[in-house]
């Protein structure tokens, strides 16, 4: 039998029971990315970049179509109101979804007069502050977006506030990929794919941040390879960290020590806390969404609730 974990701390067996089990729910795409559960009508979003696909799982593991095509969509989250906001790598822009998908409309596009990168990755916050990372990824790699110029001169992390004002909060990471709020919303966790690492800063109350130092490196044997990278990330409720890595899904614990990591069958670019109790973890890993049961539980995944 395959083991899927790779245990660094025995605590790891406080978050990852011994007898999980790493289930494959639905497969057959190309590259899924960007998993949402939504908390009240128990389904996951998520992404297929490739296939400029996003997709819709049930509880009983129903497929449906949310989008076709999604201009590449790549990471999601849900918004105060509870609609899908996505980064789109093809267009290089926010959108913001209606009636089930069928609405989309552009929340922000340029900064200062240039078209984004490509937003990567997104999360909203208790007061409807959304926070994206926009990486050069879908403008560099053919199979996750359109080969082209950056008009940009920096791949950092931007802030885009209720009022429609857009600030560029971030602007001297290498590749920033996954984000992430604490908790209580003070301080924002963010990855970089090109320097494996998590930094951490502190977000003010007009939403600047401060800070920035790397709080934890994202190691393992598989090395910083392209295909192992830092990816999406997230915290449980109890402080846990979770970020993909080599290998697969890297848990730390509130002191930035990694514990363990989930092993993965083939590269993990997201997961997110789903199920009635929010206790299970749903991965997508390129051509595979997966689920494994934790002792813990994520936060609920439309701020405010």
């Amino acid at each position: 039998m395959r083991e899927i974990f790779e245990i660094r701390a025995p605590e790891f067996h406080d978050v990852l029971p011994r007898d999980a089990e790493l289930e494959v729910l639905a497969e057959g795409f190309t590259f899924v990315e960007g998993p949402i559960w939504h908390p009240d009508d128990h389904y996951l979003v998520f992404s297929d970049i490739a296939e400029s696909s996003q997709y819709l799982l049930s509880e009983d593991g129903e497929l449906d179509i949310f989008r076709y095509p999604s201009n590449q969509t790549n990471g999601n989250c849900f918004d105060r109101a509870g609609r899908v906001v996505s980064c789109e790598h093809a267009t290089s822009q926010l959108t913001r979804h209606g009636h089930g998908g069928k609405v989309v409309r552009p929340l922000v596009t340029h900064f200062e007069g240039k078209e984004f990168n490509s937003p990567n990755d997104v999360v909203c916050d208790g007061r409807g502050r959304i926070w994206f990372t926009d990486p050069a990824f879908g403008r560099i790699r053919e199979d996750l977006g359109i080969l082209r110029d950056q008009e940009l001169d920096f791949q950092g992390v931007f802030r885009l506030d209720p009022d429609g004002t857009l600030e560029a909060v971030v602007s001297d990471f290498q590749q920033p990929n996954g984000l992430c709020l604490s908790l209580d919303e003070s301080e924002l966790y963010v990855n970089d794919s090109w320097d494996p690492s998590i930094r951490l800063f502190d977000i003010g109350d007009d939403g600047s941040l401060s800070g920035g130092k790397i709080w934890a490196r994202v190691e393992g044997e598989a090395g910083p390879t392209p295909k192992w990278v830092p990816d999406g990330m997230k915290l449980s409720i109890d402080g846990h960290l979770f970020c993909n890595g080599p290998g697969g899904v890297h848990v730390f614990d509130q002191d930035a020590t990694c514990l363990g990591v989930i092993l993965m069958p083939e590269k993990s670019t997201n997961f997110c806390f789903g199920g009635p109790d929010r206790d299970w973890l749903y991965i997508t890993a390129s051509t595979r969404v997966y689920r494994i049961r934790t002792e813990t539980s994520g936060p609920v995944m439309i701020p405010g609730r």
